[in-house]
């Protein structure tokens, strides 16, 4: 398959052409865009940290409480009496948390994340910790927890203050997430300086390249899966790549569970792959089967273990819901119901986030993160555009066309499916637009959406200049 790569093209001329200079010095900076990425993010990830005071991260205690938790034992929720000011009735679940991150979120405390908890409700408790509430953080795994989690561990095991613990979490944090980056723009056959600058806009680093959140790893993550999967369609890999992404999809999955679909492209790669040895590899050609590839059976079982995984774990936090204080668990369960039991519960939730996108509906109705959902939804439909017209024009492979339309409905099909969420467990019953909706959801799918308008305009020049040359040539004579 060949690459044409924007970037690398120098234009004509000899060693004194301007735009040999000029192709010169883009290949030397895609050749170092990951090293560029990985520091430029550190750079601006510390900034961030130092720049931001503790406790303005969305849900930051929550997250807090839930980390501190995972290393107390609570690695599944559990009841709990306590309440927050965000879960503020019956029904909430939590786990033990101890008093050096209760008492620091207090103190931390303005007004910013009303997760912190209420220490006049705590009825569990003795002089190392108390059971506080985290309904809307129990459904993530310790996988989506992984950097904080060891250096809770350490500032446990060698007694750091709270404070101290806190940003060494989000250094660590940083660290992951900026050589995920690097790691994301190396695997990258093309493309790498458009990515690499995408991965370094400020909307996606200020709170999410470092924050002791779910949303960090699980964006580090998929943006990694995403590039990983894009170099493989582009590329003969070797197994040991496959066996890594395959890991990495499982991992994926275990991350905020709403974004597990991005796995499914991964079952893209073992026939790219046939598709390239068939035309290349003589003894992979003679075997004529893609049941033969052992990349497919890789891929296969990185799928499966995936889907397991998020069955269980569903399965083991399907008895709580997130904001008991907006929707109970009885009310969230009517709401299920009616929406597979029948015609008119599906009209309503259809309705109902139909009317948000249409809105641009935020959480709290802020202004500016509605009009950042806006022009999220705007790129969707742009890109959607885009790809429409190369497939008209079939301006790139049927297969590579297949896999972007795929691609791009994953994408749609996870932010509706957070639509859906939403509207389950965070809009009331009634309620004829669902509410909670934030831009930060869209993050994780930008890099995806990026390379197949990417792949698709490139395309459609590649289409229009070979048009464009034999028309010349008859112009000529």
């Amino acid at each position: 398959m060949g690459v044409r790569d924007a970037e690398t093209l120098s234009g004509g001329g000899g060693n004194g052409c301007p735009d040999a200079s000029i192709g010169r010095f883009v290949g030397v900076v895609r050749r170092f865009m990951p090293a560029i990425v990985a520091a430029a993010t550190v750079l601006f990830g510390m900034l961030c940290i130092v720049s931001t005071p503790p406790g303005h991260i969305p849900d930051i205690w929550a997250h807090v409480y839930r980390v501190d938790g995972i290393v107390n034992g609570d690695v599944l929720a559990r009841p709990v009496d306590s309440k927050s000011l965000l879960h503020g009735t019956d029904g909430n679940v939590g786990g033990r948390v101890d008093w050096t991150w209760i008492d620091f979120s207090v103190q931390e405390y303005d007004g910013y994340d009303p997760a912190v908890v209420r220490k006049d409700t705590i009825t569990v408790q003795d002089a190392t910790g108390a059971d506080v509430p985290y309904n809307n953080t129990a459904t993530n795994s310790p996988v989506a927890y992984l950097p904080q989690l060891a250096a809770f561990a350490l500032g446990k095991a060698f007694g750091l203050p709270a404070q101290v613990t806190y940003y060494l979490a989000e250094c660590l944090m940083l660290a992951v997430y900026a050589s995920f980056m690097g790691l994301a723009v190396a695997a990258l056959p093309r493309w790498r300086i458009l990515v690499g600058l995408v991965m370094l806009c400020p909307l996606l680093i200020r709170r999410y390249a470092f924050a002791i959140s779910a949303d960090s790893f699980t964006q580090a993550t998929a943006f990694l899966l995403t590039c990983l999967v894009f170099g493989a369609m582009l590329r003969r890999v070797s197994v040991r790549y496959c066996l890594a992404l395959s890991a990495l999809s499982v991992c994926m999955a275990m991350c905020k569970f709403i974004y597990a679909p991005l796995v499914l492209l991964i079952l893209f790669v073992p026939y790219m792959q046939w598709r390239m040895a068939d035309a290349g590899d003589v003894a992979a050609a003679r075997s004529g089967s893609p049941w033969k590839e052992p990349r497919l059976w890789i891929c296969a079982v990185g799928v499966a273990a995936s889907l397991i995984w998020l069955a269980v774990w569903m399965r083991l936090t399907s008895w709580f819901v997130t904001t008991p204080m907006i929707v109970s668990y009885d009310d969230m369960n009517a709401k299920k119901q009616a929406l597979l039991g029948g015609a008119d519960g599906m009209i309503e939730a259809l309705g109902a986030i139909g009317t948000a996108i249409a809105h641009g509906k935020a959480n709290l109705d802020n202004v500016p993160d509605s009009i950042a959902i806006m022009g999220f939804w705007m790129m969707t439909v742009a890109v959607a555009v885009v790809l429409a017209i190369a497939t008209v024009r079939r301006a790139m492979p049927g297969r590579m066309l297949v896999f972007w339309w795929c691609a791009w409905c994953v994408a749609v099909g996870i932010i509706l499916l957070t639509y859906l969420a939403l509207w389950l467990q965070y809009t009331p019953i009634g309620a004829d637009v669902v509410d909670g909706m934030q831009h930060r959801y869209f993050f994780p799918l930008v890099p995806l959406l990026t390379l197949c308008a990417a792949e698709c305009v490139a395309g459609l020049r590649s289409t229009i200049q070979s048009v464009a040359v034999p028309a010349a040539a008859v112009e000529t004579h």
